[in-house]
C-alpha cells in the first residue's frame, strides 16, 4: 500500500492559501471524524528552537500555526494546545519571539510547557532517554517541522523535530550518549516517533533555511509545504527536492534499516497528480562545515548556564521591570 503526501508550491505566507492547503492536508487522516472530535485534545508540535523572529526561519512560522488553529476551530475541535523544549529560553518567551503571541487571543489555544519526563525504552537501549509525560493527555498529535539544514544530521525534517518532546537539556546529553554515531542517533529518533506517533505531520518549507542549520543557517525560498501521515515518507520526498542523497539523512537511512514508514519512492503517491520533478531545486546548500553529534563537556556546560542565565534570571528581571 502506499504512502499518500500532499504537495504543493505556496510562495508566500499567505493565510488563505495556507488555510486551503491545511484544510486539504486534514482530509489525510482516516479516522478524522474520530481524531477531530470536539472532545478530543490536541498537541500542536512546531519547532520552537530558539527564539528568533519568523523572517529568520529557524522556527515553524506563525502563519502556518494561525491556520492549522483555525482549521481545527471550525472542525469543532475546543481544546489546542502548543508545545516544545526550546534550546535557549523558556516556551512562552520563545514562542512570544516567534510570533505566537496572539495565538491565545484569537483561537483560545494555550502554550503548555513539556513536564513529567518519562523514561522511554528504545531498541538501541541508550540510557536516560525520557520524553515529556504530559504529552499522554492528548488524543492526538500534529506535527509542524520547519525545513531546515542541519550541520549535525544534514536535514531536520519530520522525524527530527519530535525530538523536541525530550526536555531540555536532556537533549545534548543523549548527542553524547550515542558516542557520535549519527546512525544510531537516527534509530533512536525513530524510536521516538514510533511511541509519539503524530496523526499527521505538515512541513513549512515556504522560507526554509539553508547552509549552517539549525540556527544559523539563512532564508532560502522553497516555497512548498507538504503533509502526510507517514513521517518518512514525507521526509523522503523533501530530501528528493534538495538533491541530498536519502543515505546521507540519517533518520531515513535508520528509517529504511528499521522499516519504519515508507522511504522508497516509487511508493509514494501524491494526493493531486503531479511531476515531482517540477518541484526540483539545484542550489540548496547544506551546512559548510558538518559537525560531529557529540557535545564536548565544555560546551555542554556552558549551554547549561547559558539557560540558567536565560530563563532564571534575564527573563525575571524582564518581568520584574
Amino acid at each position: 500500500m502506499k504512502s499518500k503526501i500532499l504537495l504543493q508550491k505556496i510562495n508566500s505566507y499567505s493565510p488563505d492559501h495556507i488555510e486551503r492547503f491545511v484544510r486539504e492536508s486534514f482530509t489525510l487522516l482516516e479516522n478524522r471524524r474520530q481524531l477531530l472530535s470536539p472532545s478530543n485534545k490536541i498537541l500542536l508540535k512546531p519547532n520552537l528552537l530558539r527564539g528568533f523572529k519568523p523572517e529568520r526561519c529557524v522556527t515553524t512560522h506563525p502563519a502556518v500555526m494561525g491556520a492549522v488553529c483555525r482549521v481545527l476551530r471550525d472542525l469543532g475541535v475546543k481544546r489546542i494546545d502548543i508545545s516544545d523544549s526550546p534550546a535557549l529560553g523558556s516556551l512562552l518567551k520563545v514562542a512570544k519571539k516567534a510570533g505566537y503571541g496572539d495565538l491565545s487571543k484569537r483561537y483560545g489555544v494555550k502554550i503548555t510547557p513539556l513536564s513529567n519526563p518519562i523514561t522511554l525504552k528504545t531498541e538501541e537501549n541508550i540510557p536516560g532517554l525520557k520524553i515529556a509525560g504530559n504529552i499522554q493527555e492528548y488524543d492526538s498529535i500534529i506535527n509542524l517541522p520547519k525545513f531546515k539544514s542541519h550541520c549535525q544530521m544534514t536535514l531536520t525534517l519530520s522525524i527530527k523535530n519530535l525530538f523536541g518532546l525530550v526536555i531540555g537539556k536532556r537533549k545534548p546529553v543523549l548527542h553524547c550518549l550515542v558516542k557520535n554515531n549519527k546512525l544510531t542517533f537516527g534509530k533512536m529518533l525513530i524510536d521516538i516517533a514510533k511511541q509519539i506517533s503524530p496523526s499527521l505531520t505538515i512541513i513549512d518549507g515556504i522560507n526554509a533555511m539553508e547552509g549552517n542549520g539549525p540556527i544559523k543557517g539563512t532564508p532560502y525560498p522553497l516555497g512548498i509545504l507538504a503533509a502526510g501521515t507517514d513521517m518518512t515518507a514525507l521526509d523522503r520526498v523533501m530530501t528528493e527536492i534538495v538533491g541530498v542523497n536519502s543515505k546521507n539523512i540519517y533518520t531515513l537511512e535508520a528509517a529504511r534499516i528499521k522499516n519504519y514508514g515508507q522511504w522508497n519512492l516509487d511508493k509514494i503517491e501524491f494526493v493531486d497528480e503531479l511531476d515531482l520533478n517540477e518541484y526540483i531545486v539545484s542550489d540548496f546548500k547544506l551546512a559548510t562545515y558538518p559537525m560531529d553529534i557529540t557535545f564536548n563537556p565544555l560546551r555542554l556546560a556552558k549551554s547549561l548556564l547559558k539557560q540558567f542565565y536565560e530563563v532564571g534570571i534575564k527573563e525575571k528581571l524582564a518581568k520584574e521591570i
